[in-house]
């Protein structure tokens, strides 16, 4: 071995001040002046600094460091190390490239980590090799580099660092986060010897000063007595003989706070502290004790306390007892163990990122030993039985973070309501709650991995199961309905209950809920979403907003859905549904959160501005509704199903037949007429005659656009989002017996996208106007409103006026009885053109036959041995012609001919 490397070994090597301890592998300072050089997290990467070692023990092992010889390069003889860090246990390390700054930076990187330790005379030179075979040194201005005696691109120098190497502190008082810096716990380790009570059990560390009482995990209290504490002791009891070595050993006892027999008149209280000294060097331990047992030739035994300054050291080691050896407390002829702490390891979460229930185990002296087993929910304090993949206050999103840390947060705090309310970027009312965070940034310490028990540095002991809970769900634990569904749809409430399968909300007298049997007593409610009525509170966004889980909840208002009588709200306890001016019911008692069963199905009906538990509820014996507390004899769930219709139908586009008993909607000339077909008083017409295509009028819906809203034309051409044809329309004043409304025609349109352009609507410069969907002057825009269990009234939304009829003339009118139609899939007509339909009509009645519609033309009537009884040119638009009773064919000049029965 070269004399360089023989120094340089004997000067790291530094020994340690016990010379009974067994010396390992030690770590060193590395000293600059009065300056050291140490591992820097400070900053946002981690570097390398010259300065104070500090005095807590993460600062000192911070600035330790190990030398490991990797090689030795010939020629030369260079003997080639790493230097590792104590604290990080990771390898000094330099890119071999200038930093942003132009110098080579002291930046934790890749590139340069192997070194020469050169020693000058008076220390060590660091010195490091570029890929180019320049040397790096550390320069002594504030733990520079340099390269080639440069510490920059400009050329300045510095001055090379030189190091001595100086011992690990060997005297540090351990402290219990040293200890137990994560479990409640810890274990001894002597070097894989036996150490008795030390090494066979974990224990908790008593402080006592800066010394330690030592319990046992599991025998924490004497089953004796008042089960007080127990610690690990100094025993009373010889081990060896009269004729040998005579030493004492280790028990678990309790504290004696009087002079005791047991200990000749003394007080044990000495025997159960043990001061802990550890050499930095390699975190070994020296254990000793400020009292002894000490046994004379016949074996009888004193306390010894060496009292301050007495220059006794009564130190835990190991003696030999007939040819085996034994832990033991002595001050002579004793061999101390290598001890050292075994520390937790963090470990990995087997499900990794994930939503998992977190049961809390707290036993013993834990502050909340009276909820072990219970299930920690989002709200601080507050412990679930049980937890649900329902129930998002009782589920924590756990991340895993790329270091390996973990952090948690409840999706949910345990109230559906919150008190805390903002206005978001919309002007729409809504309120963040914040479920609590267990722990942030944590590694996690298995308890026992094969039950997932793990715990974190100052946290819970929680056993960690994972649920199978869809993520997609971004409304878990609440009933939620989109803008569409809510807007068009309407609901009923089943109770959901053993005892009874078939009982529904229902409307009584004086606008009262209650429940009835059969689901033909439901009342069907619409949903409103607050947000819609100018009100406050009603969407909250909760989950673990913090680790990028956001979840949101809405509470509705909720009103009859085919004939509104008031909002279902709560007054006093009384569940009803009330008047928008009823001043004794707040509007945030008309709205309501949908909270899901832990069972899931079914859910629980809570008002916006509920603080106390309460919830509406049934009385199973008399099926009386109430808004109160729960109580043993109520049922508090329901199945929210869907009501048979919406209010408004959503109709696919496509060719329908718009049909009102034997008369479809068709376009005649530009109006909008009725005609019949299908039977022998009209001249024959196909269905596809009468077709008429429907369409949205929304191309860019947006989110919030819950109408169901179509245009509906006669020879329309599309093409993408261009719509190009003639399209039902309000135009004009028509007035009749008392009839109001307007004219109901199909007008020549162009629509693209959401607006719509009229033919011929011009503004007063000759341009062209179009109209958005909702604008007024849009008179197309219809809804199928739906007539239970019969069809549809065609409703004109922007002038709420509904399709009718009045003497044979199609108008929009809210003055008028609306039709009732349905809608029958056809075919589209020739070409997609306007198909104009015959307008003669042939009317059969006594004695005579009344032709309409054919001015001008040639009419025939034969009987049905076909002998004329009629031949005429129609002089008119309404000709009556004398017919003999009996079936009679009517040709008219065009059209086919038609049979009817005269009277």
């Amino acid at each position: 071995m070269n004399k360089r490397f023989s120094t340089l070994v004997a000067a790291f090597a530094a020994i340690a001040t016990v010379s009974y301890a067994q010396i390992g592998d030690k770590y060193v300072h590395l000293k600059n002046g009065s300056n050291y050089l140490t591992w820097d997290k400070a900053s946002l990467a981690d570097s390398v600094a010259l300065g104070s070692k500090g005095t807590t023990k993460a600062d000192m092992d911070s600035a330790l460091w190990k030398a490991n010889l990797i090689r030795v390069n010939m020629p030369g003889n260079d003997s080639i190390y790493t230097l590792t860090n104590k604290a990080t246990q990771k390898q000094l390390s330099f890119s071999a490239k200038l930093n942003g700054a132009d110098e080579f930076g002291t930046a934790i990187a890749a590139g340069i980590s192997e070194f020469k330790i050169k020693h000058n005379g008076s220390g060590y030179n660091i010195i490091g090799t570029t890929t180019d075979g320049k040397l790096v040194e550390m320069a002594q201005t504030s733990g520079s580099l340099m390269v080639d005696g440069k510490t920059n691109k400009a050329g300045a120098t510095g001055t090379v660092a030189i190091f001595t190497v100086e011992a690990a502190d060997a005297d540090y008082d351990v402290t219990k986060e040293d200890l137990a810096p994560v479990l409640p716990s810890f274990k001894f380790d002597f070097a894989g010897r036996d150490g008795g009570l030390f090494t066979a059990n974990e224990l908790i560390p008593v402080p006592v000063g800066n010394k330690f009482r030592f319990q046992v995990v599991g025998q924490e209290n004497s089953t004796k007595g008042t089960k007080a504490p127990q610690y690990i002791t100094i025993d009373t009891v010889m081990v060896g003989t009269a004729a040998s070595v005579k030493a004492a050993s280790f028990q678990l006892d309790t504290t004696i706070t009087a002079t005791s027999s047991a200990y000749k008149g003394a007080l044990n209280e000495g025997l159960q502290t043990f001061t802990l000294k550890m050499d930095l060097g390699n975190d070994s331990i020296v254990m000793t004790t400020d009292s002894i047992v000490r046994f004379n030739t016949a074996g009888e035994f004193e306390v010894a306390d060496h009292g301050a300054g007495a220059g006794f050291t009564y130190l835990v080691g190991y003696k030999s007892f007939d040819g085996s050896a034994k832990l033991v407390v002595d001050s002579i002829q004793i061999n101390a163990p290598l001890i050292t702490i075994s520390k937790g390891t963090p470990v990995k979460l087997a499900g990794g990122t994930g939503v998992y229930s977190l049961q809390l185990k707290a036993k013993g002296g834990n502050p909340n030993a009276a909820n072990n087993d219970k299930y920690l929910t989002g709200t601080s304090g507050t412990y679930a039985e049980a937890a649900s993949v329902y129930v998002p206050s009782t589920q924590f999103y756990v991340k895993e973070n790329e270091d390996g840390t973990y952090s948690a947060q409840a999706r949910d705090i345990v109230s559906a309501t919150t008190t805390s309310v903002a206005t978001g970027s919309n002007g729409e009312s809504l309120a963040v709650v914040a479920p609590v965070q267990p722990f942030t940034n944590q590694p996690l310490y298995a308890v026992d991995a094969a039950k997932s028990i793990y715990t974190t540095v100052g946290g819970d002991t929680l056993v960690f199961t994972k649920l199978d809970v869809d993520m997609a769900n971004k409304h878990i634990g609440y009933k939620y309905y989109t803008k569409e569904e809510m807007g068009y749809g309407a609901v009923k409430f089943n109770l959901a209950s053993k005892a009874a399968d078939d009982i529904y909300l229902t409307l009584v007298q004086d606008s009262v809920i209650a429940g009835a049997k059969g689901v033909d007593k439901a009342v069907e409610l619409r949903l409103m979403e607050g947000a819609d009525l100018a009100t406050v509170g009603d969407t909250i966004y909760y989950g673990a907003q913090a680790l990028g889980d956001t979840l949101v909840r809405v509470a509705y208002a909720m009103e009859k859905a085919y004939n509104a009588e008031g909002r279902f709200a709560y007054e006093g306890a009384v569940v009803k549904l009330t008047s928008s001016t009823n001043g004794a019911v707040n509007e945030n008692q008309k709205r309501f959160f949908f909270a899901e069963n832990p069972v899931g199905g079914s859910y629980k009906v809570v008002a916006a501005n509920e603080n106390a538990a309460k919830m509406v509820t049934m009385n199973i014996s008399n099926l009386t509704v109430t808004y109160d507390t729960p109580t043993a004899s109520v049922e508090t769930y329901f199945n929210i199903e869907g009501a048979e219709a919406p209010v408004y139908a959503k109709v696919d586009a496509g060719h329908y037949n718009v049909v009102n008993g034997s008369e479809m909607l068709t376009a005649s000339a530009g109006i909008a007429k009725m005609l019949r077909v299908g039977d022998e008083l009209k001249a024959a017409a196909a269905d596809s005659d009468f077709s008429l295509y429907v369409d949205s009028a929304y191309v860019n819906r947006g989110d919030d656009n819950t109408e169901y809203g179509y245009y509906i034309y006669k020879g329309a051409e599309v093409k993408n989002d261009t719509i190009v044809g003639n399209v039902l329309a309000a135009k004009g004043d028509f007035v009749a017996n008392n009839a109001t409304g307007d004219s109901a025609i199909f007008r020549g349109v162009t629509v693209v996208a959401d607006t719509i352009a009229y033919t011929g609507d011009l503004d007063k410069d000759g341009k062209q106007n179009e109209y958005k969907v909702r604008d007024a002057k849009n008179t197309s825009l219809v809804g199928f409103k739906v007539v239970d269990g019969e069809g549809y009234e065609i409703v004109a939304l922007n002038a709420k006026k509904s399709l009718a009829v009045v003497n044979g003339t199609v108008i929009f009118s809210n003055t008028v009885a609306p039709q009732v139609f349905t809608l029958g899939a056809t075919e589209a007509p020739t070409a997609n053109e306007d198909v104009e339909v015959s307008e003669v009509t042939v009317i059969a009645g006594n004695g005579n036959v009344t032709v309409a519609g054919a001015q001008g033309k040639k009419v025939v009537i034969s009987n049905i041995l076909g002998q004329t009884v009629a031949n005429t040119v129609i002089a008119s638009d309404n000709a009556t012609i004398a017919a003999p009773q009996g079936v009679v064919v009517v040709a008219v000049e065009g059209e086919e001919a038609v049979k009817a029965i005269v009277k």
